[in-house]
């Protein structure tokens, strides 16, 4: 029994999910294999619901809390992980919006009502070859210069999940002549916007998340959501960023499916050297207990974490960032290990294509190149050790 489904409500809402990872499952080898973007995936979830998970019951969404959120996103990676991380983004950043009231009242209600009708997704793309992650606090290369009405903005950003779908997009990007850095919404139709194919990775290979390309793409001055100083605290920022945790919760399902594999696999295997399967041999067992220990501890410290900042007021969440870090590093890096053991179990057989378990080796390393990055989150708690903070 899972110890983080609390109600009915939390039950219904995992097998509901589980139901549609199972579905999802069927083709998510193939779009591996082809490099392709998850589209089937993603209109399954559209016209299922999936995408109004976190929109507020007012405006026809389920409503989900963080705590709610991670555990259908968890089950869902078990089916297709890059199918969840494309959702993973849209909904946390739709549930973003809703505590920190960071658009106006009437397009946040026009986007949760697309959203609720499976019309809309969103996500953030901040990322330039020049600059890397937005989150190292770099000024974008992307420049929006004033015009009559609005801004026209110019640049390029890479690693758009979600890029073939996407409807809503927050750019950032420098305002010209100003010491500032904006957040612009783009709409898909936007002229001057599009897409060039280049997503070729090793891992979450169906999540589409190609280069952004904007050539002079003119957005009204309703637009500009957000103006700061390079690095600093955006309006989406106030809530402390717990919806992030969709990405370690994401990985984690990654986990879970090699562990349910090689579980059903060291129970069925048993070669000729062996009288039984090898789920009776000690250094087998032993791993099988390595990863129990791993999954038990991270789900634990993922989850107790997300409690908190559910049942936290909106200023205390702002100061659970090295908290949210720390779950986040924890689960993630458990995550690789787990996949890591489960590979060890089957031996030779793990790298072979015929099983999944070389695909869930390759996906489950993405996490470790999510915000926030390792790094960021050691030196935050190293920090707060220092200052007697911790």
């Amino acid at each position: 029994m899972d110890p983080w489904i609390r109600t009915e409500e939390d039950r219904e809402l995992v097998n509901w999910a589980g139901e549609l990872a199972s579905l999802m499952a069927k083709r998510a080898e193939t779009y591996d294999r082809e490099g392709t973007f998850v589209h089937e995936q993603i209109d399954l979830l559209t016209q299922a619901g999936y995408a109004s998970l976190t929109v507020p019951k007012e405006f026809g969404g389920r409503g989900c809390n963080l705590r709610q959120f991670l555990l259908a996103q968890e089950r869902l990676a078990e089916g297709d992980s890059a199918a969840a991380l494309v959702m993973g983004w849209h909904l946390g950043i739709t549930q973003s919006l809703a505590v920190t009231g960071a658009w106006p009242d009437d397009m946040y209600r026009a986007f949760c009502k697309d959203a609720a009708a499976g019309q809309a997704l969103i996500n953030a793309c901040g990322s330039e070859p020049d600059t890397g992650s937005p989150s190292r606090g770099g000024r974008p290369t992307t420049v929006a210069k004033r015009e009559p009405g609005g801004y026209s903005i110019t640049g390029q950003k890479t690693w758009a999940t979600g890029s073939p779908v996407i409807t809503h997009i927050l750019v950032t990007a420098a305002i010209a002549g100003e010491d500032r850095v904006g957040e612009f919404l783009v709409h898909r139709d936007n002229s001057g916007l599009s897409v060039r194919e280049s997503w070729d990775s090793m891992s979450m290979r169906g999540t589409g998340s190609h280069t952004l390309v904007l050539e002079n793409a003119f957005v009204p001055d309703a637009n500009l959501l957000d103006a700061m100083a390079p690095g600093g605290k955006s309006k989406r920022g106030g809530d402390g960023g717990g919806w992030l945790l969709h990405i370690p919760a994401t990985y984690l399902g990654i986990a879970n499916a090699a562990r349910r594999f090689t579980l059903d696999f060291a129970n069925a295997y048993s070669p000729n050297s062996l009288n039984g399967p090898i789920a009776a041999v000690p250094h087998v067992r032993d791993k099988i207990g390595q990863m129990e220990v791993e999954r038990m501890t991270a789900r634990t410290l993922l989850f107790a974490t997300a409690m908190r900042y559910d049942e936290a007021p909106l200023p205390d969440r702002i100061n659970m960032r090295a908290d949210l870090g720390l779950a986040k590093y924890a689960a993630v890096n458990a995550a690789v290990r787990i996949v890591d053991l489960a590979m060890r179990i089957a031996g030779g057989q793990s790298i072979l294509r015929t099983l999944p378990l070389e695909r869930y080796y390759r996906d489950v390393r993405a996490g470790l190149h999510n915000p926030p990055m390792d790094d960021v989150t050691l030196s935050i708690l190293a920090e707060e050790a220092l200052q007697g903070r911790r």
